[in-house]
């Protein structure tokens, strides 16, 4: 009856962590898409090239700079008492050395990648990887303790200073420093409201056994993030440096709605999913469980949003942007699909990391970027922008997809037949309301009618098909009510467990965000 009960508490504990890790990103998100519409009426898509060139930098330095350290803290099976206070002394070494690197190597790294005048932006950001030494312990903590309301709060505090800095200095003409400035006191707000949430606080303090252990887990994980982010901005610094940053701009444009709901998501696998999978890696058949409902949840959120998103974003963009960014479109399209595969990937990455696999991570990451960056340079050489985006595709279903499951052999006994029943009926379907939509939208005018109809057909035919699915992975309460105000539901079993708890679970660019 204990073990029960502890169970039971352990699974809401989860469910919370990962309910306010899909909230925080879902509403930042949400607001953010809201404030961007503006200023993107008001920059050029030279200037929002221009800053995404300063944000491959920030996002490939910054991804490095905690060392891997923070999922050491977070895991749940390690004590963080020996280790938070060598993790903060590593910490900050690693800011200082690395901030100091791309202020003082600004100029050469923009006009490498095909823009010198976002050296400016460089150096701002540069601000924002020396800041994050001082929150790396304590978001981990918060993490590990699946306290994510506290990590909403900071964002949401972070919001409107950030944002009302944004479209000031947007309005003055600047765009690629505005957002920079954006992005720096949005984490000064943040960060401190993270440090005040957290006791204790822990201050630096050097052990060689601590951090000999601390770096065997963070090292390898550091270097899978740094490859991960370097994929991830691989392009960019391709289309950048060959098609000029008014292309780039475009292309950002398109990556950055393709990702709104795959961030969504990602938070909440890369903030609940790693401590989850560690707190039941001595217990095959709950972690088996577990690894089933995360596809399933994942292929429910993100096959959906995919197809949708690839039929209507000519209208989407039309819509939200007006006819300047109409060459985002077709990008967009394809980039949609890449958004599905690419959180897939990413419950099997949290996987291999939550039960200690973290070497396998990083080759996993190296051989997607071995082939990713041969593929988007002939990709953008034969094909233009649209190349690249392709080439994403094409290499993590042809590459990324089949060496994870080749690594989850170490941890799951059938990793694809798990992986293919539990991601099946999302598919299925999603592509029956890809075909909804499609047939709706040849009866409707472009723009917003056509978004809204096709849209919604898309969406109503995917819950009416994915019902019984849905249902199962509902919190038990909710299942509850709906049953008092309609009946049972489809048959479906009414001990719904919730997504990411011990019997299965439900945090732009990963740091960059």
């Amino acid at each position: 009856m204990l073990n029960t009960r502890a169970r039971r508490a352990g699974r809401a504990t989860v469910a919370r962590g990962a309910l306010w890790s899909g909230l925080n990103t879902f509403a930042t998100k949400l607001a953010g898409i809201a404030v961007t519409i503006v200023v993107l009426r008001i920059v050029s898509p030279r200037d929002f090239g221009v800053f995404a060139v300063a944000l491959v930098v920030y996002t490939v330095v910054s991804s490095s700079s905690e060392l891997g350290l923070s999922a050491c803290i977070a895991r749940r099976d390690l004590d963080p008492e020996d280790t938070a206070p060598v993790v903060v002394t590593l910490s900050i070494g690693s800011s200082l050395l690395l901030s100091s690197a791309m202020a003082l190597g600004a100029g050469p790294l923009a006009s490498a990648l095909g823009a010198p005048e976002a050296a400016g932006a460089i150096r701002v950001l540069s601000l924002s990887v020396l800041l994050s030494c001082m929150t790396t312990v304590p978001t981990a903590m918060l993490t590990r303790e699946f306290r994510q309301g506290r990590i909403f709060t900071a964002t949401a505090a972070s919001f409107v200073p950030a944002n009302a800095l944004l479209l000031v200095l947007a309005l003055s003409g600047d765009g690629a420093m505005a957002f920079a400035w954006s992005r720096v006191a949005g984490q000064v707000v943040a960060g401190a409201v993270i440090i005040a949430s957290v006791r204790p606080w822990y201050r630096p303090r050097w052990s060689r056994t601590a951090a000999a252990r601390a770096l065997s887990f963070g090292l390898p994980l550091a270097g899978a993030n740094l490859i991960n982010y370097i994929l991830l901005n691989a392009d960019y610094a391709f289309i950048g440096s060959l098609l000029g940053p008014v292309v780039l701009g475009v292309y950002s444009l398109a990556f950055n709605i393709a990702s709104w709901s795959t961030s969504v998501l990602g938070a909440a696998i890369n903030g609940v999913a790693m401590p989850a999978f560690s707190d039941v890696r001595g217990d095959p058949d709950r972690l088996q469980d577990a690894v089933s409902h995360w596809f399933a949840v994942t292929g429910l959120v993100a096959f959906p949003v995919s197809v949708l998103t690839a039929l209507l974003a000519p209208d989407l963009v039309h819509v939200l942007y007006g006819d300047a960014w109409a060459a985002a479109a077709p990008i967009l399209s394809v980039l949609a699909v890449y958004g599905a595969l690419f959180v897939v990937a990413l419950v099997a990455s949290n996987l291999l990391v939550g039960t200690g696999h973290t070497v396998w991570v990083f080759l996993v990451q190296a051989v997607w970027l071995g082939s990713l960056v041969p593929t988007i340079v002939l990709g953008v050489q034969h094909f233009g922008v649209l190349g690249a985006a392709y080439a994403h595709v094409a290499v993590v279903l042809l590459v990324v997809v089949p060496a994870y499951g080749f690594a989850l052999r170490r941890v799951l006994p059938q990793p694809w037949r798990l992986a293919v029943t539990a991601l099946a009926r999302p598919a299925a379907a999603a592509f029956a309301a890809g075909a909804a939509a499609a047939l709706t939208a040849l009866l409707l005018p472009g723009g917003l009618p056509r978004l809204l109809g096709a849209g919604a057909a898309g969406a109503l035919v995917f819950l009416l098909v994915a019902r019984r699915t849905i249902v199962r992975y509902l919190p038990a309460r909710a299942v509850t009510r709906l049953r008092a105000l309609k009946g049972p539901i489809g048959g479906a079993r009414t001990a719904a467990v919730p997504a990411g708890g011990a019997g299965g679970r439900l945090q732009d660019q990963g740091a960059a965000e």
